[in-house]
Formats: structure tokens, sequence, C-alpha cells
């Protein structure tokens, strides 16, 4: 597979083995820069991890992969206000808190250490710049949206949702998933891989592990996957970085057809557990 290196002897940081593993260098493709970065597949939990984390972690974020612009607010669909605690965690700028805002909810927490400042939507969005770990207090539903992958402490970032999940309360924990079909066609050109940031692409069996130490449950997986996983892959292969990757160069690109097609596989492969993103509903 291109970009596969030889095996190094490294230590999982999910699950601890030591081991020979193999290693593959991938380019970072949402900005374009194509700085390389070694990520491992531990041969135990399966989970692909970055192999160093850079120190500056925080460069590789902007503001065109990171959403702090201030969505629209509106007023609410209905009279009815739904007192479920809700907790965002990593929700940037909290645009979906807002839609849960407009559909009636009004007990609505958010969390990123990334932020600039803290942020409050009248009457009742309240987002702190902060991790998981400086959180307070107890929820209905806590929801890590395409964030746990970005942590570099995912097992005490399960373990903080333990502590502030309620009893009868759910987490919704939405990741791209390793091993499945867009890795087996691209390799390194995955956009899932997402260097340097993804730190972590995890699969349903770190998950299990990671779960189980933290005093959690896997109630369910469901798989949605996107098109994405061709499209972008494809032009990744192409040298288009997806800050480029508009609704243009797509068209100049692919067929109707094609884009059919990949509609047509992303549905199977979600159907069969094997798409390259996926929802675990967790539990106490």
């Amino acid at each position: 597979m291109s970009g596969q290196n030889k095996a190094v002897y490294s230590k999982c940081r999910i699950c601890g083995e030591e081991a020979e593993h193999k290693v593959y260098r991938v380019k970072e493709m949402f900005f374009g820069t194509r700085q390389e970065f070694d990520y491992f597949e531990c041969g135990n939990c399966q989970c692909m991890q970055i192999l160093e984390v850079p120190e500056n972690l925080g460069d590789f974020y902007g503001k065109e992969y990171y959403s702090f612009k201030k969505p629209e607010i509106h007023k609410p669909q209905t009279s009815e206000e739904i007192e479920t605690r809700i907790l965002d965690v990593g929700c940037g700028a909290g645009k979906w808190l807002i839609e849960k805002y407009e559909q009636g909810h009004v007990n609505l927490t958010g969390c990123d250490p990334f932020i600039e400042k803290e942020i409050f939507y009248e009457p009742c969005i309240h987002i702190k710049k902060c991790t998981i770990h400086e959180m307070t207090g107890t929820f209905d539903l806590i929801r890590l949206s395409d964030s746990l992958e970005h942590m570099a402490d995912p097992l005490e970032v399960l373990i903080s949702v333990e502590r502030l999940l309620d009893a009868n309360g759910m987490c919704l924990i939405s990741i791209p998933v390793f091993p499945n079909a867009a890795y087996e066609l691209f390799g390194v050109d995955w956009f899932e891989w997402d260097a340097p940031r993804h730190l972590f692409l995890h699969s349903v069996k770190s998950m299990v592990y990671l779960c189980q130490k933290a005093g959690l449950r896997i109630e369910s997986i469901h798989y949605n996957s996107q098109v994405s996983q061709f499209i972008s892959s494809l032009l990744y292969q192409r040298g288009i970085p997806y800050v480029e990757q508009g609704e243009e160069s797509i068209r100049n690109t692919f067929t109707q057809k094609e884009v059919d097609e990949f509609v047509s596989l992303t549905a199977e492969l979600n159907q069969k557990g094997y798409g390259d993103h996926a929802v675990f509903v967790v539990v106490k």
C-alpha cells in the first residue's frame, strides 16, 4: 500500500500493546501543506494512531477548518420547552446547540478549549472555554461529534463522560472508524486520516476496550459514512486539498453517474457495517 513504511517498535496508547507495528506516512491534505506524519496500526485493538503528537498541534487548526463563526439564531419552532440536560463536547461556536434550541430545548451547554472565549447565546446556551474534564454537573445527553478523534486522552475523556452522565443518560460519539472499505481502497489518501489533527482512528474493538475501562457500555453502533469517503479521497489522490474541493471541482472530476454510484455504495457499506464513519450510542 502506498505510504506504508517498515514496522517500528511502538506502544499502543489505547490497549498498551508493545510490538512491531505497521507504520504509514500520511500527508496533511485538508489545507494541502503536504507535511508528512507517521501513523501506526495496533495489531491488538486495531486502533490507528499518530506515532508522535505534534507539540504545536494547535497550529494545524484554522478558521477554515474549525467553525468559530457565530451561527444565526432563530426563535424556537415550538412553545414547548424541553428540559433535557445536554452537553456538546468540542462544539465550536455551537451550531448544533442552536439547532437544539430552535427545536425547543432550553438546557444547553457546550465546552471547547479552542474557542477564543466563553460564549453565551440568550436565553439558554452557555459554551465554556474548557475541556470536558473541567465540566461539572449531570447531563441526560452528552454528544461528542467528530471530536474524540482529536483528543490525546480518549480514556480520560470517557471517564469524564461517565462522571457527567446521568444514570439513565446517553452519550453519542460520532467518529471515523477503522478499518473500512475506503481505507482499503485509498490507503494513505483516505480523507479521514486528516493528519495530524486526527490523533486516533478508532476501531470498534478499541472503542469497546475504552468504554469498558471507563465504566461505560456501547448499546448500539450506527454507520453513517458519506460519499466524501470516495469523492474527497479520490481528489486527494489527484493532489486537491479539502479546502479546494468545492462543487466546481467535483463537477469537473466526476460524472453524475459516478456520484450516484458512490451514493449507492456508501449506503451499502453503512448497511454492512463497513463504512468509514459511525455513531456509537454509549450508556452506563
